[in-house]
């Protein structure tokens, strides 16, 4: 049944995941790199840099079992999810940035996550470490992102009626399968286990999840962008796509033990997101009574 599971399940809920994100891309979205520049820059080095270092630091001195350590790397190393847009949009943040940076993420993703996870691998667990190879992890990433997405985009461009008719609930049927996906990872070794492992990760996946938001804010605010472009990247940050870390544990690394921290963090980083929209929305909304007190 867990094969079943890694192999077949997975990989299906990932590439619907991603169809949803192509329905709701255009080329625009794309081009949009070149307008905002400055956001996208930081929002790349937050992702791609920060991130990966944030874990791999987080982890190296830490009395974590290898697998935890390679497994927190491994998510901090995944692009940013799809309920990022969803939840920007509810913290009246920038929503197309969140969408152009979720898109670009994700389609690089491809280099990224394999580079990252050798290393770790390669730091954490040497010459136990399964073999993973490259190309291999790269092709199986790009056949459960980049073709979905892209043929998301292409639906979108020969029959925008239907593109747009899904739109309308890709974000909450695509946040509804990933909340099943972790879920039934949680949920894998039955109770007892899941409770042991919950509490085995569940430091580290939440010091991964503020650590990124607080690193995410502070760096988009030292770099003067604007607030919703902060709030953007704040949540880009915090909600990593756990079903890729996940697949890539179950497909790739073989043992869905690595996807704990993955499974954990899914489960948290709504609460923790939950809070900071909260903060967001005050402060859009004394932002808005401050200028029209001003007007």
């Amino acid at each position: 049944m867990e094969s079943v599971f890694a192999q077949v399940i997975l990989p299906l809920a990932l590439a619907f995941i991603m169809l949803t994100l192509g329905v709701g891309l255009t080329p625009g979205d794309f081009r949009r790199i070149f307008v905002q520049p400055k956001a996208f820059l930081a929002g790349a080095f937050l992702q791609f840099i920060s991130l990966p270092l944030l874990a791999i630091l987080l982890v190296a001195f830490l009395p974590a079992p290898p697998v935890l350590k390679v497994g927190i790397v491994l998510l901090a190393a995944c692009p940013g999810g799809t309920t990022s847009n969803l939840l920007t949009h509810m913290a009246r943040g920038d929503v197309a940035l969140s969408i152009s940076l979720t898109g670009l993420t994700s389609l690089l993703s491809v280099v990224t996550v394999p580079i990252v996870l050798t290393i770790a691998l390669s730091l954490f667990m040497g010459p136990d470490a399964p073999e993973v190879g490259l190309v291999t992890t790269g092709a199986m990433i790009f056949a459960l992102t980049v073709i979905p997405v892209g043929l998301g985009m292409g639906l979108r461009a020969v029959a925008p009626k239907v593109a747009m008719a899904l739109e309308k609930h890709s974000r909450w049927l695509s946040a509804a399968v990933f909340v099943a996906v972790v879920a039934l990872t949680v949920m894998a070794d039955g109770l007892a286990e899941t409770a042991r492992r919950f509490a085995e990760a569940g430091i580290y996946a939440l010091a991964l999840n503020l650590a990124a938001m607080v690193v995410a804010f502070a760096v988009s605010s030292l770099l003067a962008l604007k607030m919703k472009q902060r709030i953007a990247l704040t949540l880009e940050c915090g909600l990593q796509n756990a079903t890729l870390a996940i697949v890539v544990a179950g497909a790739m690394l073989g043992d869905i033990h690595y996807a704990t921290a993955a499974a954990v963090y899914g489960l948290m980083m709504f609460a923790t997101a939950g809070v900071f929209i909260l903060w967001a929305r005050r402060w859009s909304a004394a932002a808005s009574r401050a200028r029209r007190m001003s007007a």
